[in-house]
């Protein structure tokens, strides 16, 4: 885990007292995950090293760098091809504010400032202003307050004297205890679960929202251009769907969603071409380790090329590296060069013959 970097899947605000600055993960393969920056330097990447890792052949091994200077974050491209697009505008850096949109491959990021400014232990000292808790805060000690010693501090305050014999003083302590237990426990819990909770899920919607107002493309139904555009990325991903070119029939489905992003038929069609590219490779390289575990090596050869023809325009595709290796291992079996196997070149002299 990074250390400068802390992730998470909670939506919830944070309780330290201070700036918090957040990236919330609102589309791609880490949806739904929560980045607090909290080093002077964090880089985004498909790489290991990468402090915030996306798998995403869309994003360079070290995409863009997050850099902390004069209290906020500065966004710093560093040359990927595909470039930040910061609130629809491609930037080279950029300095960040609170709720701008990060655009990086095929990933959407909501940054945050969140200014914490009270918890828990004001809120207590708030309640019990005579309390030995509050008379620390005062002082400017910062104190951890587990729920527990909330009775504890205000049994402390109220517990009756031994001078206190009278039998209606003790009454009137004792009913004084009760009131104050009663409006500790109130605002400690009764506010906190009326007012928390609805402010969590509140949080959750007002981010959905700021979601779908600037990622979604707005397109008119009654617009002829869009809709010729549309259908035609539709068909063009249909046809390379029944041709095995899952990838790019994808790459057409993906354009079609930002177009339409609740199109049904493009969501169906991008999940089931993701779905039988995965089947391809599996069952490819499934049999071709079978294949290279019994010394058959030409059959083995036609199983790892199939993996590497399924993904030929993505050699950075771990998947692509892997079956390149199970190729090497097969060359230097057979005593041949480094390299001397050639996937597309045996198809073009096959056809030639």
């Amino acid at each position: 885990m990074s250390a400068n970097v802390r992730i998470t899947t909670e939506l919830k605000n944070p309780s330290d007292i201070g700036l918090h600055y957040r990236l919330l993960c609102m589309t791609g393969p880490n949806k739904g995950k929560v980045y607090y920056i909290i080093g002077k330097r964090a880089v985004i990447g498909r790489g290991e090293n990468a402090d915030i890792q996306i798998v995403d052949t869309k994003i360079s091994r070290e995409h863009a760098e997050l850099s902390f200077a004069d209290n906020g974050y500065t966004i710093t491209d560093l040359g990927a091809q595909n470039g930040i697009i910061v609130n629809d505008t491609k930037v080279k850096q950029k300095k960040l504010y609170n709720n701008e949109k990060i655009v990086i491959g095929q990933t959407v990021f909501k940054y945050n400032i969140i200014d914490v400014t009270q918890t828990n232990e004001m809120i207590l000292a708030e309640a019990t202003p005579d309390s030995a808790l509050a008379k620390e805060i005062k002082k400017g000690v910062k104190v951890k307050v587990p729920t527990k010693s909330f009775k504890t501090d205000v049994e402390e305050v109220y517990k009756p004297t031994k001078s206190d014999q009278g039998q209606n003083t003790s009454k009137s302590k004792v009913l004084i205890f009760g009131i104050i237990l009663i409006a500790v426990v109130f605002v400690l819990f009764g506010e906190d679960e009326k007012t928390q909770a609805p402010k969590t899920k509140m949080k959750q919607n007002a981010d959905l929202e700021m979601f779908n107002e600037t990622m979604s493309v707005k397109v008119s139904k009654d617009d002829p251009d869009v809709k010729k555009k549309l259908d035609a990325l539709i068909h063009s991903g249909r046809r390379e769907f029944r041709e095995g070119n899952y990838f790019r029939a994808m790459e057409e489905f993906r354009l079609a969603l930002l177009l339409s992003p609740n199109n049904g038929q493009a969501s169906f069609y991008l999940s089931k071409a993701k779905q039988r590219l995965d089947d391809e490779i599996k069952k490819n390289f499934e049999k071709g380790n079978q294949e290279q575990d019994s010394k058959k090596y030409q059959a083995a050869i036609v199983s790892f090329c199939g993996v590497i023809q399924l993904i030929k325009e993505y050699p950075d595709d771990d998947r692509y590296k892997t079956a390149l290796t199970k190729l090497s291992a097969i060359e230097s079996s057979l005593g041949m060069e480094k390299g001397e196997i050639k996937c597309f070149e045996e198809k073009s002299v096959d056809s030639a013959n």
